[in-house]
């Protein structure tokens, strides 16, 4: 059996999902016409705009990640340069000489791994940073635990430790990483296959394969 721990809904039916997290969005104000440039390397900083309603402007936006560039596009936003990397770290040294000259947002989660917007500073560009939503562990009944021999497929680092807070593990699992942050929190527990490309159709391609 393929499990999907994300909580963003996939429609499979040989696919079966476990919610363990949950996005809490924060208020803010902010003016984006005040702002040359926007970084977001995830729906949830767009869907982070929408929930405090705010204005859209005509500036330059980089998205990590197809589905990124589909919900700036859905925003209303037509400059959009999509990353050819995926990978956090990749996708700062991609875009940075990009950056330079500009005044620069960036949409965040409150806890992070890749800590971009750190490498931006010391890197001299001018952005400024907000926490517009943060993962939420959920607790979850050990009868959710998916049975011996699964195929695991993991979104992000804050599911792996929701999946191991919750439900432990397996050493016959076999699991998928959408990137190289998410494998590197799997590491302890199995030795993951990253997928090529950061989304959640292609993971599942992926695992499949493997079944």
């Amino acid at each position: 059996m393929i499990y999907l721990i994300s909580n963003t809904p996939f429609d499979d039916e040989s696919v079966e999902q476990i919610l363990l997290c949950d996005i809490k969005f924060n208020k803010f104000n902010i003016d984006l016409s005040e702002f040359d440039a926007l970084i977001v390397t995830s729906k949830n900083g767009i869907n982070s705009l929408k929930f405090n309603s705010i204005i859209l402007a005509d500036i330059l936006v980089f998205a990590i990640g197809k589905a990124t560039a589909l919900s700036c596009r859905e925003f209303g936003f037509t400059q959009i340069y999509e990353a050819k990397n995926s990978h956090g770290s990749e996708f700062g040294a991609e875009i940075l000489e990009k950056l330079y000259g500009k005044k620069v947002l960036f949409i965040k989660a409150k806890e992070t791994i890749s800590n971009l917007d750190i490498y931006f500073n010391q890197n001299g560009i001018d952005i400024s940073v907000i926490d517009g939503y943060e993962n939420l562990i959920l607790k979850k009944d050990i009868s959710s635990k998916p049975k011996s021999n699964s195929i695991l497929i993991f979104t992000s680092p804050i599911n792996v430790r929701a999946f191991i807070q919750n439900l432990g593990w397996d050493n016959s699992y076999k699991a998928v990483a959408i990137g190289k942050a998410t494998a590197q929190a799997l590491k302890p527990y199995t030795d993951p296959i990253i997928s090529k490309s950061q989304t959640i159709k292609d993971c599942v391609e992926l695992a499949k394969s493997l079944k």
